[in-house]
């Protein structure tokens, strides 16, 4: 696999429990990342500090869900500070734990709309890396200041607010309504410190600052 420009990496945080990966291996090939080895209590896989991916091969999947660490995984994963992935990773070992397939297909079920975690799957680890660099510039464009809102002024009050805080930097619907859950009103939000933005998820410290630039000096609102 090619390299890409160093100058412009990608910085990608990755827990030690994958430093002997095959995905780590091709990230490290492939120049695109600036890697940094590091202790993450949740996930595998910090992308430029606001997309989070947590890696499981197929059998890991399958353990994790009999022995009980599933649901608590996706709890970190859901109410964290990132933009959380879950990414499974072929292929299908030889041998694995027998689990019903109801069973599997209510997991995932329950992780994408009860947990509203987005599961991506991969054959494998090359594969990995590509959706690794799609997040990576996605991510970066998401992060641009050209922002995309509804066609129309929206006319109840509640679309009113979350159309207002999609003006923010970086924050469309999804985020805009945890912003107004979190906070409870606009006024809160911005007058809110970065510090306590980045505990909202999908509010990493970069898209904190960025907000905070925007909206100036704003009154403290007790």
């Amino acid at each position: 696999m090619q390299g890409t420009m160093s100058a412009s990496a990608h910085q990608l945080s990755v827990d030690h429990s994958e430093r002997h990966s095959a995905l780590l291996e091709a990230v490290r090939r492939s120049g695109a990342f600036d890697v940094r080895m590091v202790h993450l209590d949740t996930g595998d896989y910090l992308i430029d500090n606001d997309v989070l991916v947590e890696r499981k091969t197929i059998g890991d999947f399958i353990a994790s869900l009999l022995d009980g660490r599933l649901f608590p995984q996706a709890a970190r994963l859901a109410h964290c500070r990132y933009r959380s992935v879950l990414l499974i990773e072929g292929p299908k070992p030889p041998s694995m734990p027998k689990v019903h397939p109801h069973a599997l297909e209510g997991a995932l079920v329950s992780l994408a709309a009860m947990w509203r975690l987005p599961v991506l799957h991969s054959p494998a680890p090359e594969q990995s890396f590509l959706i690794l660099r799609i997040l990576a510039d996605q991510a970066s464009r998401r992060s641009q200041p050209v922002l995309r809102r509804f066609d129309r002024k929206p006319k109840r009050l509640a679309s009113r607010r979350l159309f207002l805080l999609q003006g923010l930097p970086g924050v469309g619907p999804a985020l805009a309504q945890r912003l107004l859950d979190h906070f409870g009103s606009i006024e809160r939000v911005l007058s809110a410190e970065a510090s306590a933005l980045t505990e909202v998820r999908g509010v990493g410290a970069k898209k904190a600052a960025r907000i905070r630039e925007l909206v100036g000096d704003a009154p403290h609102v007790p």
